[in-house]
């Protein structure tokens, strides 16, 4: 391919039942047998915390507890997990991407996207991507998924359209066939939190998300951020970059809190997140900066993790703003069962505050706004009397029901 390419090719890599297929690769015997990583205690109620493909066909999934999996198939394999195993089989996945190209972007343990746009100037995209698949399961004994197309939410899309073992283009003009016919619940951004939201207003499909002329009711509905994120990818819109300098200073800013010991309430984990949330945003506002994506990390006992984040086109800094996204992330992501370890805010995409454009609706309380303006500029001018340190802005304490401590 000697022609100069005029857009992007993103690779989106996702590992097959990335802890089962470690086991595997450790052990042939397992090949091809219905087996689950979980702690094979006596009562058999320990959680699941993946399933191989062989036992999904028996309706065994993440979660369940190992009772329920036998209940559904007797001669299911129950493996211990082992965090050190996965942690050396996903260097070799990502050391062996880095050879390829060092504009990668780690997302979790077992999955990444890759800006290959210089790359493909010299090999297809689809050559390249059946390489990648060979190698990793010749070499690693890894199965993946790679999902192809013009930018990130795409990619992620389409890795998830076939697998295990799938090789999927996604390009633009063919969303109407291919995207919009999905569930609403199969959109990257939507979980279990938006997608009943979103169903009780008449959006079933991604597609009904283009069709959908009440753009109002669904600001109403869902959020600002959220309305012009579901609008954008529905039609396929993405213009976030393939983040390879992640961790670099200068291009985010972000905060995490490691507990001194497991934590499970619901209480402790928001409470933390806010007060983080506030952190990062006093850091934004200290440099003039907004933020065009926010995301969270969240560490399990068990050491299994991820990261969630979603895009907000206008840019915002405001601890409320940031919390509103912060706590919609969690509450879609967060498994409800699972003790945490560790949890953290980040925002990327870092603009000047004087570029942002904030846009209200007939819905916005004006007067409202005015006086948090008003608050946010006196609250500005202690802070540069007094510190930083002096004065912020109070968040509220999450409080559970009694049956949930």
């Amino acid at each position: 391919m000697n022609n100069q390419l005029t857009y992007r090719v993103i690779f989106h890599i996702d590992m097959n039942c990335f802890f089962a297929s470690c086991a595997i690769a450790e052990n042939s015997q397992l090949a091809n047998k219905p087996i689950v990583i979980a702690h094979n205690d006596a009562l058999r109620k320990s959680i699941i915390l993946t399933a191989s493909y062989e036992a999904r066909k028996y309706g065994i999934y993440t979660t369940m507890q190992t009772h329920q999996a036998i209940k559904l198939c007797p001669q299911v394999i129950i493996v211990e997990p082992n965090f050190s195993l996965y942690s050396h089989y996903s260097k070799l996945f990502f050391d062996f991407l880095r050879t390829i190209t060092n504009k990668l972007e780690q997302t979790s343990i077992d999955e990444g996207y890759l800006d290959l746009t210089d790359v493909c100037q010299k090999i297809s995209a689809i050559e390249l991507a059946n390489k990648i698949q060979k190698t990793l399961l010749e070499k690693y004994k890894l199965p993946c998924s790679i999902g192809i197309a013009p930018n990130k939410f795409l990619a992620k899309m389409a890795s998830d359209l076939k697998k295990p073992l799938g090789i999927t283009v996604l390009r633009k003009r063919e969303i109407d066939k291919i995207l919009w016919p999905l569930p609403i619940g199969q959109m990257q951004g939507v979980g279990k939190v938006t997608k009943p939201k979103l169903e009780a207003i008449g959006i079933k499909t991604i597609g009904d998300i283009v069709r959908f002329d009440n753009v109002d009711l669904l600001r109403q509905t869902v959020g600002n951020a959220m309305t012009d994120y579901l609008i954008a990818r529905a039609n396929g819109n993405d213009d976030s970059e393939v983040d390879y300098l992640a961790y670099d200073e200068v291009s985010s800013l972000s905060n995490s809190h490691t507990f001194d010991y497991n934590v499970i309430s619901l209480r402790i984990i928001k409470n933390t997140l806010k007060v983080l949330t506030n952190t990062v945003s006093n850091r934004l506002i200290s440099r003039n900066l907004c933020t065009r994506t926010v995301g969270i990390n969240i560490k399990y006992g068990n050491f299994k993790s991820f990261n969630r984040s979603t895009s907000i086109e206008a840019g915002i800094n405001d601890s409320l703003e940031l919390w509103r996204v912060v706590e919609d992330l969690f509450d879609d992501n967060y498994d409800g069962i699972s003790e945490v370890r560790l949890v953290g805010v980040f925002t990327t995409r870092l603009i000047d505050s004087k570029s942002r454009i904030k846009q209200y609706t007939i819905f916005d309380d004006i007067e409202k706004i005015s006086r948090e303006d008003k608050l946010e500029r006196i609250l500005k001018n202690i802070k540069s009397t007094y510190g930083d340190n002096s004065i912020n802005i109070g968040y509220y304490e999450y409080q559970e029901n009694e049956e949930n401590e």
